[in-house]
């Protein structure tokens, strides 16, 4: 009986110790909390472009948001409320209610499939349209609006009234154009209200398991950050990597410069290019990265461990791959503007379902620790308003080419920064 009880004690150990094991790992998340000193660095940065260029950013992971779950941010300048309705879809709002200014994504309700509920007096608006309507049947509000002819001195207008009615009629609020790609759901956000110049790749990673996920905060522009993937010398300095680095721009010559010479490195570059180049609207705003990683034994000895290839599309997000003998990862970084010189920076890891927990873990933090010597730098620098390369390299060649393509997500940008004390309705 003894025994027994000795057998039962180790059982029930081992379950523990795996559901323990199973609880930490499953899902294992990096998160450095916010600092009041992250927001409010001072160190002068010098000159930048603007701070929120033009694209697809990312939101949220998927399983974050439940149906029926409001929630806000502010990202590029913009207060958003954003919330999952009854009928499953993600839907983006201009956070502040147009009746009274209260947050929409502090307190509001999802109602009507569709709609979020104000949670100060109860007005609802339509997520697709952005109409405060009446029913389920999305008959709208009709409203009559008012303002102040000069708010600033609070003075009459030529009727003796400090408040004059202006209109009369159906309000909405600004809506967002939101995706939901394997997992993560992207916002659109341009300057000029342009509508997408690119679809967000829905990339064939079935075979994939999400598995963990670090979030960091960074001050700087947001434009060092993807720099790093076009500033192949940098690996040799910071990282002390035995790498060799190839970023590229779609050309004439891509195909040919890219072409790995490891015939199974090749196989898998081709399926990622079919998936990836077959969408042409995309093509002016990606650029790739072919990096290739070895180990190397007694300074001597050098074996082709990994072969990676990165895709970098719009202005904050990269999709990297990376393929060994033995397994796959995709990297996913996503940048969200929080201030001018504040970036929350994730990056989250796909892997190979059979692979243990524990290594899923193992790889993000070696991954995060090859950030963290980026991060130590971007903290502290400023930003390059004159350049100057030594154009008889490849490398600073590159990051000529990297700079001039970036700069096409900056339309409207600076005009955009000025308005940015007014409400969006």
């Amino acid at each position: 009986m003894a025994i027994l009880s000795l057998e039962m004690v180790l059982t029930l150990t081992a379950f523990l110790l795996y559901y323990l094991y199973y609880k930490k790992f499953k899902f294992f998340t990096i998160v450095e909390k916010l600092d009041e000193k992250n927001i409010k660095n001072k160190l002068p940065r010098g000159k930048c472009p603007p701070s929120y260029p033009n694209g697809w950013y990312r939101l949220c992971r998927s399983g974050e948001l439940q149906p029926g779950e409001v929630k806000e941010i502010k990202l590029c300048g913009r207060h958003i409320a954003y919330y999952r309705g009854t009928d499953k879809q993600v839907y983006a709002v201009a956070a502040y209610c147009p009746h009274m200014g209260a947050n929409l994504g502090i307190g509001g309700q999802v109602k009507f499939r569709s709609c979020i509920e104000c949670p100060f007096h109860g007005w609802t608006f339509d997520g697709k349209s952005g109409l405060c309507v009446n029913s389920e049947q999305l008959e709208p509000k009709i409203v009559t609006t008012y303002c102040y002819p000069d708010i600033e001195r609070v003075t009459k207008n030529q009727k003796g009234e400090y408040i004059q009615k202006i209109a009369e009629g159906e309000v909405k609020i600004k809506t967002y154009l939101v995706k939901e790609v394997k997992g993560i759901v992207y916002v659109w956000l341009h300057s000029k209200e342009a509508k997408p110049w690119y679809d967000v790749v829905s990339e064939e990673s079935d075979h994939l398991t999400l598995r963990a996920e670090s979030i960091n905060y960074v001050n700087c522009h947001i434009q060092e950050i993807p720099e790093n993937g076009a500033d192949m010398r940098h690996f040799d300095y910071i990282h002390a990597s035995a790498m060799d680095i190839i970023p590229h721009w779609l050309d004439s010559d891509f195909l040919k410069e890219m072409t790995h010479p490891v015939p199974r490195c090749r196989q898998y570059q081709k399926q990622l290019f079919d998936q990836y180049f077959t969408n042409k609207e995309l093509i002016p705003y990606l650029n790739v990265l072919l990096l290739d990683g070895y180990v190397i034994l007694f300074n001597r000895f050098k074996f082709h461990a990994i072969w990676a290839t990165g895709f970098q599309m719009g202005p904050s997000t990269v999709a990297l791959y990376v393929k060994s003998a033995i397994f796959e990862v995709l990297f996913k970084q996503s940048i969200q503007p929080v201030e001018k010189f504040t970036q929350k920076v994730y990056h989250t890891v796909f892997t190979n379902g059979y692979l243990p927990y524990w290594f899923s873990a193992y790889l993000l933090h070696a991954e995060l620790r090859q950030v963290l010597f980026d991060v130590k730098l971007w903290n502290a620098k400023i930003f390059s308003e004159i350049l100057r390369y030594n154009l008889k390299t490849y490398s600073d060649q590159a990051l000529l080419q990297w700079r001039q393509w970036y700069s096409q997500f900056y339309d409207g940008a600076a005009e955009f920064e000025k308005g940015l004390d007014k409400l969006e309705w």
